[in-house]
């Protein structure tokens, strides 16, 4: 404070100029945060991982039978809460992880690693196993679980199984599958998705996975073979047998009703074009539908629901901690539990978010599933093989509150603080011209 009073006023008036300007500056980047993290969603605890890691969480999952316990994919391995997301635990599993899953009773975890394998926990995730016999391949892109079968999308192919322990090869072994859903129990019923570029089909289904029936593409799903990001098959509403499937690929969402046999373009909320990565439904609803993407960097991303099946789509991203999306999962609890995971592209940290969704429409009845685990044929396991990373997005964050009004108070307060700074300047070139010579 001596030293700038030390300063002739000229100087003084363009330091406080200066000062007002970058105080108007942090004042609206301040309300646009504030902005953000206002909403229904609350974040969950940071990993215990420093920031210049840059940790990825690819997803977040909850355990059905034990809702608080999550566990959470990242590109530094399985890590675990008990208290639902208030704190978080490291675990053996290290390795890049893209996916994890609960089985169905939750009485198991597995776990998708870039060059490990799978990793199955009988406990929650406190102590794991590598379970890899009869992979050819150990890049593990994607998992689904399901009373018979457990399904993995690989870098070259689908592999089932029955127990989670061995695998077998299941078809499409040229394609890198990122995402699949069983749509079937018995027989096992499967739609994959393929993340490649420069194909002519990247969506495909198989009615009965793992007998000579092979697969079928399904262009109407994914026009002009965009890479699928995510693929999601919902429950099925009591004295029906087809749930509905949703599509999320570089162009968008697409739904059907019919079991992959047509489709149809979804028009997201506010004429959002973003790419769509992640979806997840209503474990006891199929018209509850969340998806999240981004936009590749453009515009940026965010998360919108439908409750009607798809008739209608709603913004439904306030308080995220960025509008980045990289993983969505729901719980059967009431009211319904959401869990996102997402990537912030200006701090370049992942980060997890929980919602219970107040609004939501209750359970509806639904169709029973069960069946008995299917039989695999083993394959021997294979040595793994260097696979390459996927990039991230760098995208822009965007604000809940409405842009106008953001854009009115931010202009307001730039030129308050230019004015004073103006004002200073004349006031310093009069104070020089009646200065004696």
């Amino acid at each position: 404070m001596v030293a700038f009073r030390k300063l002739p006023l000229w100087r003084r008036g363009t330091a406080l100029g200066s000062i007002c300007l970058a105080v108007a500056l942090a004042v609206s980047a301040l309300l646009v945060g504030a902005a953000e993290g206002a909403g229904p969603w609350t974040p969950l605890q940071r990993l215990p991982i420093a920031a210049s890691q840059h940790v990825t969480v690819w997803k977040v999952v909850g355990n059905p039978s034990a809702p608080r316990d999550l566990a959470a994919a990242t590109s530094r391995g399985v890590w675990v809460s008990s208290d639902d997301g208030q704190s978080w635990s490291s675990t053996s599993v290290t390795q890049f992880t893209w996916t994890v899953a609960f089985a169905n009773s939750g009485a198991d975890l597995y776990a998708g690693t870039d060059r490990a394998g799978v990793y199955r926990s009988a406990d929650g995730g406190q102590s794991w196993k590598q379970a890899n016999t009869g992979l050819r391949n150990l890049d593990i892109r994607a998992i689904a679980t399901g009373p018979t079968a457990i399904v993995l999308g690989t870098q070259k192919g689908v592999y089932i199984s029955g127990d989670g322990r061995a695998w077998e090869q299941a078809g499409l072994l040229t394609l890198s599958i990122g995402s699949v859903a069983i749509v079937a129990d018995t027989p096992l019923g499967v739609v994959a998705g393929s993340d490649q570029l420069a194909q002519q089909d990247n969506l495909f289904r198989s009615l009965s996975v793992g007998t000579a029936a092979g697969w079928q593409a399904l262009p109407g799903g994914d026009p002009g073979g965009s890479p699928v990001f995510a693929v999601a098959a919902g429950p099925v509403i009591k004295g029906g047998t087809i749930p509905p499937l949703l599509v999320g690929n570089l162009k968008g969402l697409y739904l059907s009703s019919d079991g992959g046999d047509t489709w149809q373009a979804q028009n997201l909320a506010g004429g959002a074009m973003w790419s769509v990565n992640a979806i997840a439904f209503d474990p006891d609803n199929p018209a509850v539908i969340y998806v999240g993407g981004d936009n590749g960097g453009s515009t940026g991303g965010g998360l919108q629901r439908t409750v009607n099946g798809g008739g209608a789509w709603g913004a439904f991203q306030h308080g995220l901690p960025s509008q980045e999306v990289t993983g969505l999962s729901a719980l059967s609890t009431s009211p319904l539990t959401v869990l996102a995971s997402v990537w912030n592209p200006l701090s370049r940290r992942g980060g997890s978010a929980r919602d219970l969704d107040t609004t939501a429409p209750g359970p509806v009845v639904l169709s029973s599933s069960s069946g008995t685990p299917i039989s695999v044929a083993v394959s021997p396991t294979p040595t793994p093989s260097p696979t390459p990373h996927r990039h991230h997005h760098a995208v822009a964050k965007r604000s809940s509150i409405p842009p106008g009004v953001l854009v009115v108070v931010a202009v307001v307060l730039i030129l308050v603080a230019i004015s004073l700074t103006l004002y200073l300047r004349r006031r310093r070139r009069r104070l020089d011209a009646e200065a004696p010579p």
